[in-house]
């Protein structure tokens, strides 16, 4: 019985792993579904161009900027993830993001400093939605993989 978990478990795995590999910086994301959450434009915002700065062991702040439909003029977000490594590692030298957060510990939407506890809320239902569009994510590939492994035994 153990056995027949083990297996879906690892499938899971294995495609999370491929599908997180195949994505943006995963702070670059968080900061875009933060600001798509806390404007709640009507349509989608148009991501223009980010930057990334990472000042040493300061803050890393991912710049954004975007357009909205309504205005039609470019506007700007800062999400501001605290260093967290004790050590440096081959991973740090390979990818220097790794030292930092993955959540913002402060951001800064159209020049105003977003209040903490609206950002702590925000970081929550957007940890919520991206987990539900993972797991969304995950069903469709299962059933498109499923649904060729059928049509390669009807052959």
């Amino acid at each position: 019985m153990l056995n027949s978990y083990i297996r879906p478990i690892f499938i899971i795995s294995l495609i999370l792993s491929i599908s997180c590999s195949k994505n943006p910086d995963v702070r670059l994301t968080f900061c875009q579904d933060l600001t798509q959450l806390l404007l709640k434009p009507s349509e989608e915002l148009e991501w223009q161009e980010h930057q990334t700065i990472i000042k040493g062991y300061q803050d890393l702040e991912i710049q954004i900027q975007f357009t909205t439909a309504e205005q039609n003029s470019m506007a700007h977000a800062s999400c501001f993830y605290a260093y967290e490594q004790d050590d440096i590692g081959a991973e740090t030298f390979q990818n220097p993001e790794a030292a930092y957060s993955t959540y913002p510990g402060k951001m800064i939407l159209m020049n105003k400093e977003v209040e903490k506890i609206l950002l702590a809320k925000s970081i929550n239902q957007v940890m919520l939605q991206q987990g539900k569009n993972v797991i969304n994510k995950v069903k469709e590939d299962l059933d498109q993989a499923s649904q060729k492994a059928m049509e390669k035994i009807k052959q």
